[in-house]
């Protein structure tokens, strides 16, 4: 089923994709010799004739060649159905790519290579771990029995990758009276090459006799106690390689660029073809990156039962309970691009109307 939504997502798509390249074509075919438009400076946006509406002094049909640098700032999590861990407070993200974006009138295709860190927090439900049928001589030269209990609370598992990232994205401007917008579908290729991990947590450690009614706690002489902060770094999650199904859309803009105000003065070879784009973006794996680790979720020695320093603990999503879940990578935030533009065959549709 999963699948079957993307599929069906990218057919939704197609339309639109569609239906703005006729866009662009229409623009294409009309008779572009309009002399008494004082070089596009003074058009009625009520005009019919003014079919360009939207279209800015950058815009071409064809093929353009665009190369440039990208900056991105999201909030992240690790998401998985497993009970125990819950993806909030989530973390942050930062990443940078160089990328290339081919151009064929209002189509968009763009590949690159980029990095990306993030740094994520996951809340552990709280765990209480019995240990029955136990023996101590503390109370007179006759052992008693008991039962001891560990519980643990307040535990938030962090964890930091830092990752490799090839987009393989394709698109379409959107073309309004607003201005020149865009949007971007596709996939991103991400891998994980370094990172580590810490646990937090507060311990606490009571007894139940069976010989004596109530709770044995907060008594350090007898191994028990309340309130104890523990600490755990580990090593990196090794996250498994992962497809990230990717969405952006957002705005372009050229100095070149206004809704009703041609400059006909920036024309090819008379200035830089410099955009920028600001957009929101999201990412969600399609892959299941849950470690290939059996690490232990709580590992407490029985040599050493009272002694919270010795308790062993590991990022939960590297232990036995997580792989039986699947999990999977969220990024949402916002993304700055700066292209630089470069001839190819391609027609401008608004520098030189008389080109045409």
């Amino acid at each position: 089923m999963r699948e079957l939504r993307y599929i069906l997502l990218i057919l939704c798509l197609v339309p639109a994709m569609m239906w703005g390249q006729r866009r662009f074509a229409a623009a294409e075919r009309w008779e572009y010799r309009l002399a008494g438009l004082n070089g596009f400076s003074n058009q009625d946006p009520s005009s019919s004739t003014d079919v360009l509406l939207g279209l800015h002094a950058s815009q071409y049909t064809g093929t353009h060649h665009m190369i440039g640098v990208s900056v991105e700032g999201s909030w992240s999590a690790l998401v998985s159905p497993m009970p125990t861990a819950k993806i909030t407070p989530g973390g942050g993200a930062a990443g940078f790519h160089m990328l290339y974006e081919l151009q064929y009138s209002g189509l968009l295709f763009q590949t690159g290579l980029g990095l990306c860190y993030q740094r994520v927090f996951n809340n552990i439900t709280d765990t209480a771990i019995y240990h029955e049928n136990l023996y101590s001589a503390w109370l007179g030269t006759t052992p008693q029995k008991f039962t001891l209990r560990h519980r643990f609370s307040e535990r938030q598992d962090m964890s930091q990758q830092l990752y490799v990232q090839v987009p393989l994205l394709a698109g379409h401007y959107i073309l309004s009276p607003l201005g020149i917008g865009y949007f971007l579908a596709g996939i991103q290729m991400n891998y994980a090459i370094w990172g580590n991990t810490k646990q937090k947590m507060i311990g606490n450690t009571d007894a139940l006799y069976e010989r004596y009614v109530g709770v044995w706690q907060q008594m350090p002489n007898h191994g028990f106690r309340q309130d104890v902060p523990i600490e755990r770094e580990g090593e990196q999650l090794k996250l498994q390689f992962d497809l990230l199904a990717h969405v952006e859309m957002g705005y372009e803009y050229t100095s070149a660029q206004s809704s009703y105000k041609y400059k006909y003065k920036h024309r090819r070879g008379e200035a830089l073809d410099i955009r920028m784009r600001f957009a929101g973006f999201a990412d969600f794996g399609i892959l299941n990156i849950s470690p290939k680790t059996e690490k232990a979720y709580y590992g407490i020695p029985d040599q050493t039962l009272y002694d919270f320093p010795t308790y062993q603990t590991d990022h939960v999503f590297s232990t036995k309970d997580a792989s039986k879940f699947w999990l999977r990578n969220l990024f949402i935030g916002i993304r700055f691009t700066v292209f630089v533009g470069f001839e190819g065959k391609e027609r401008c549709i608004l520098c030189d109307p008389w080109r045409h």
